[in-house]
């Protein structure tokens, strides 16, 4: 069956196209209810969808946002894509996604690709790597992009890109402080890859919090993870010939690593080690021990990011001028931490 066109609403409905088209377009015109009502049910009859291409051509817009993420695998970022699509679609806007599976050469790539398809704007939380350096080629080429960018979670330095990310220093602090108040003093840190802001930030939280209480940093009680699944197994084996009491994670799927390492060894949690992880993902209260961990607003984060990609695109001026705008986490305490003596 040939798809239905805005003539054939018309001629069922017995009126112009160009009054059909105000009332699909919701047009704040003098029309009868009893001629919307028609057009209407013309449209239900016929199964009537405007054609987005043809429309997008009128409007030089195409309703569609890109979404770039770093790992679909993780829950967090899982967590964060559902939470964007919900915001997008409750403002018209459909959302198509890019999983560069932590490749930071696939950044570039996928923008390109939404910019092809067309997309009003992009949300991206970039990936990074090791020697990473391509931060100065993603600048330039959003500097001449004709679409707008809002970056999420990952900082971009871009002064012409807003970014929505968490104040990680506070939740490091959160995370260890609690561990310090629970007795331990050899607290080790499993991050994130170094070259990363956030994972920076948290292990600078860490570091207050030791210096706080008197205890000197010690770069031994630190273990490079990639906020991954893989490294688990040899992290353990570092903190245990370290002799740590507790583990902050930086994130609960190394977390949960962690466990699966413990288990492994038949050791338990928290009587032989206190584990703390960060992004109160829901995993986090289905394993047992359920895991303490750092809370991130990402429901708060996600709709910010899609009402200032969508301010932009609708050329919206903003009362507040501010280019990151900065969550708090909270510290979810459960059981996989207990006081030790001292």
């Amino acid at each position: 069956m040939a798809r239905a066109t805005i003539k054939d609403v018309a001629k069922l409905a017995g009126y112009s196209i160009t009054t059909v088209s105000l009332v699909l377009n919701h047009r704040e015109v003098s029309i009868p209810k009893e001629t919307r009502a028609r057009i209407w049910d013309a449209v239900k009859q016929l199964g009537y969808r405007p054609n987005q291409l043809a429309v997008g051509m009128i409007t030089k817009r195409s309703r569609i946002l890109g979404l770039l993420i770093p790992d679909n695998s993780n829950v967090f970022f899982g967590d964060m894509s559902r939470y964007i699509e919900r915001a997008a679609r409750h403002n018209g806007y459909n959302l198509i996604y890019g999983n560069t599976d932590n490749n930071p050469n696939r950044n570039l790539e996928y923008m390109r690709m939404f910019i092809d398809r067309q997309v009003d704007g992009i949300i991206f939380s970039k990936s990074t790597a090791p020697g990473d350096n391509s931060d100065e080629e993603l600048n330039a080429y959003i500097s001449k992009s004709s679409v707008p960018f809002v970056s999420i979670d990952r900082r971009l330095n871009n002064g012409s890109v807003k970014s929505v990310i968490l104040n990680n220093k506070r939740g490091g602090y959160l995370a260890t402080n609690h561990l310090l108040q629970m007795g331990h003093k050899r607290i080790g840190a499993y991050t994130g890859l170094i070259n990363l802001a956030d994972s920076e930030e948290r292990l600078e939280g860490y570091r207050a919090a030791l210096e706080e209480a008197g205890i000197a940093y010690d770069p031994a009680f630190v273990y490079q993870g990639d906020y991954q699944l893989g490294r688990e197994r040899e992290a353990l084996a570092h903190f245990l010939d370290r002799r740590v009491t507790a583990i902050f994670c930086f994130n609960d799927l190394m977390a949960v690593g962690i466990y699966k390492a413990m288990r492994e060894r038949g050791l338990m949690i928290p009587e032989d080690l206190s584990i703390v992880g960060f992004d109160n993902t829901p995993f986090g209260s289905l394993i047992i021990p359920e895991l303490t961990t750092v809370a991130q607003p990402i429901k708060d984060m996600s709709e910010c990011a899609v009402g200032l990609l969508l301010s932009a695109i609708e050329g919206k001026e903003m009362k507040d001028s501010r280019n990151t705008y900065i969550f708090e986490p909270q510290l979810v305490v459960r059981d996989s931490t207990q006081r030790i003596s001292v």
